[in-house]
Parts: C-alpha cells; sequence; structure tokens
C-alpha cells in the first residue's frame, strides 16, 4: 500500500473481480489487448507457479482414473428455508435502493472523502505483527458506513484525501471470517482510489420519490415488492443449499485419498492469482510475500473448504468418466452466464476468454463442472422443510 514505504497506490476502480480466478482472466485478457509489453514483472517468490498451468486440475486429470464414481441411486436431501423476511432486511435493501438512485457526483482528486460516500479502495491488513490473510483486497466497493465487519474502519478513512492513503486501528469483531484473530486489534492500510459524494434526498420515503424508484406508487408498495424480491432470493438461496448438501452426500459416497501435500497446492494455486498479484505491485518483498502464503496455507478454514472442493472435483469427475458427461456447444451456451459466476466475469468479458485458446480452456473447465452438477442435481430428490412435497433436483414437483 502507499501508505508502507515500499507502496505505490496506484489503482483503478476496475482491477478485480473479487475472485482468484476471474481476476487471472482478467489480467491475461489486458496483456493480449496490450501486447508482450504489459506483462507483468517477474515475481521474485520462490515456487510462485506459471500462470499458464493449472496444476490442481492437472493432478486431478491424472489421479481421476483411480476413483470409483459415487453412485446416484437414492440421492435425496433436506434443506432449511425460512420464508421470514425482517424488519431489518426491508430497511438496508431500501436504502441501497435510494442511494442508487440518489444524485451524485465523482470527487477529485485529492479531494477529502466523507461518511456517507461510495469509495473504492485497496486494503491490506496486519495483525499480530502479521499480515492477515485475505486481507489484501484490491477495487473494493463500499459506503462509507459503520460497519460489523470492520467497525471504525470507514470512520478512520473520513477525511483522506482521494488517490491519498491511511492507517486505520480497528480491533476485529468476533464475528470476523478468521476466527484465530477474533477480538485482535489490527491495522488496516488503505488507499483510497476513487470516490462518489452521495446526496440522499431528505424525502426519500416521500411518494413523490418512491414513484420514481419504478416499483410502486406509495412505500408500502415498494417495501412489499422489496418484501417480495427478498423471498425470490431467499428461494434461489434455498436451491443452491441444496445443490451444496447434494454435492455433501456425493463426498460421502467417494472414496478418494486427499494428502496434505494437494491441498497445499491447490492453496498455493489459488494464492499465486489472487493475493500475490497484489502484493507484487505494491512491491513487497519475498519475506512478506511468503508470510502472506503462509497465512493462507495455515488458516483452518480455507484447508477444510480447499479439501471439500477437492473431494467434489474428483467425485464430479469420475462420474463425467463414467456417465460420459459432455460439454457441447449448445450446453456451453446455456451454462455459461452461470459458469463465469466465480470469476466474477461479464458475459462480454467471458466471451473474449472463449477466443482466445490460452484462456478457453479455464471458462471451459467451469461450464464442465456446471453440467456435471445439473447431471447430479437430475438424479437427486429434495425436500424443503415447511414445504409440502418432494422436489427433484432440476426444481419440478414430484409425484
Amino acid at each position: 500500500m502507499s501508505a508502507r514505504k515500499t507502496g505505490g497506490g496506484a489503482g483503478s476502480p476496475r482491477t478485480s473481480t473479487g475472485s482468484f480466478e476471474g481476476d487471472h482472466l482478467l489480467r491475461k485478457l489486458e496483456t493480449a489487448r496490450k501486447g508482450p509489453e504489459a506483462a507483468a514483472a517477474p515475481v521474485d517468490v520462490q515456487d510462485l507457479s506459471d500462470e499458464g498451468t493449472d496444476p490442481g486440475a492437472k493432478a486431478l486429470v491424472e489421479d481421476a482414473g483411480n476413483v470409483v464414481a459415487p453412485s446416484l441411486e437414492n440421492l435425496e436431501v433436506t434443506v432449511p428455508h425460512d420464508l421470514t423476511v425482517s424488519q431489518g432486511e426491508l430497511l438496508l435493501r431500501f436504502h441501497e435502493l435510494v442511494r442508487a438512485h440518489s444524485p451524485s457526483r465523482p470527487r477529485k482528486n485529492g479531494e477529502a472523502v466523507r461518511m456517507g460516500d461510495s469509495v473504492v479502495l485497496d486494503t491490506l491488513g496486519y495483525a499480530q505483527g502479521r499480515l492477515i490473510p485475505f486481507s489484501a483486497r484490491t477495487g473494493l466497493e463500499l459506503e462509507m458506513a459503520p460497519s460489523d465487519l470492520l467497525p471504525g474502519l470507514c470512520e478512520g478513512l473520513e477525511g483522506t484525501p482521494v488517490g491519498g492513503s491511511k492507517q486505520v486501528d480497528v480491533v476485529l469483531p468476533e464475528s470476523y471470517p478468521v476466527e484465530a484473530l477474533r477480538g485482535t486489534p489490527a491495522t488496516f492500510l488503505v488507499d483510497v482510489v476513487s470516490a462518489r459524494e452521495v446526496k440522499v434526498p431528505k424525502d426519500a420515503e416521500s411518494d413523490a420519490f418512491v414513484r420514481k424508484l419504478g416499483r410502486g406508487d406509495t412505500l408500502e408498495a415498494l417495501m412489499e415488492a422489496l418484501a417480495s424480491d427478498i423471498a425470490d432470493e431467499r428461494a434461489d438461496d434455498a436451491w443452491l443449499e441444496a445443490q451444496e448438501r447434494v454435492l455433501d452426500e456425493l463426498i460421502l459416497r467417494t472414496e478418494v485419498a486427499i494428502t496434505p501435500e494437494l491441498v497445499d497446492e491447490e492453496i498455493r494455486r489459488n494464492w499465486n492469482t489472487g493475493e500475490a498479484p497484489l502484493l507484487v505491485s505494491k512491491n513487497f518483498g519475498p519475506d512478506e510475500m511468503q508470510e502472506s502464503l503462509d497465512g493462507w496455507m495455515t488458516d483452518p478454514g480455507t484447508r477444510l473448504e480447499t479439501e471439500r472442493r477437492l473431494r467434489i472435483a474428483y467425485a464430479l469427475r469420475a462420474i463425467i468418466e463414467r456417465d460420459g458427461v459432455k460439454l457441447t456447444p449448445e450446453s456451453l451456451d446455456e451454462v455459461l452466464e452461470e459458469a463465469i459466476i466465480p470469476f466474477g466475469l461479464s458475459l462480454e468479458e467471458a466471451r473474449g476468454a472463449l477466443a482466445d485458446p490460452a484462456l478457453a480452456e479455464t471458462i471451459r473447465h467451469s461450464a464442465l463442472h456446471v453440467v456435471a452438477v445439473r447431471y447430479v442435481m437430475s438424479h437427486a430428490e429434495v425436500r424443503f422443510e415447511g414445504i409440502p412435497g418432494r422436489f427433484s433436483g432440476s426444481g419440478k414437483p414430484m409425484s
């Protein structure tokens, strides 16, 4: 970060998709557009893998033949389903909608940010004298408002000029994702990349303003529409939860040895395409880079989730081989939008990646994963707590 003696702080609001793989693809697409001179400088870090390879996928293909595909018979799951929409959810959704339709203007470089602004940040956190795993973020967009995740961060940033940097001290809350750091004092180094002043109208709850939002003529009608939106999203989330439970059932039915070395390799691959490039751009040295990688490697939650993802990948690969599941041009077009969700890419960016032979394999691999999951779900039976009946994994009621 530019708050460090080695940092630069330069950035662009559209520098991150929010996913490791998506950022990796965008960097390659940008390099392809600009030519070889746009390639990143060499990274002086031991064991930083070649971005043109996918060691995790390579190992998976090599070992998949040794895995017996799990049975898809009697694949049944039950999913909790809460239909209640809280007042807090409604108010937050209303607040977001109002801000999206409120007058705004970009703040100039050097102009101080204020509470209520929409800002784009680059961040990096330290706790207990070490880098906080996953705290390196670029292009992070948020509202300058009190936050439960990082209490005091936005308050500490108030007054920082656009293009400037600030060191902000916080105490990580009990809900912080890295469990070992909960309740720990931390320091975040923040670059303010850009900001917009948002002026929320004082009459935001008036019928006149509500009509401008296009969701009803009165505040009551608007709230009913927002409640319906949230209920629809809950239904989508319930189906995603059903899918995750079906995949967990596949794990139980699949015998495969996941070694610590394979987990290490997959975590390192994600770190290489995720946090490492940002740290390189901020001029971090080899020791700090290794410290960042160690944080990823030793985080229990990351190791558990990585092992789970590997087990699912092995199970799906074995099913693909046994049942002859294919990715056709038609099925690719059908699942493309879903396949690029993990990457955070737009459809235009994804189609650009498909046109590049060096990138197309990554997109196609994700698309085949989606096709395989849909195939598995077509064999599953889903029940939702509080909702009568049984459903196939494709969403259709079963007799």
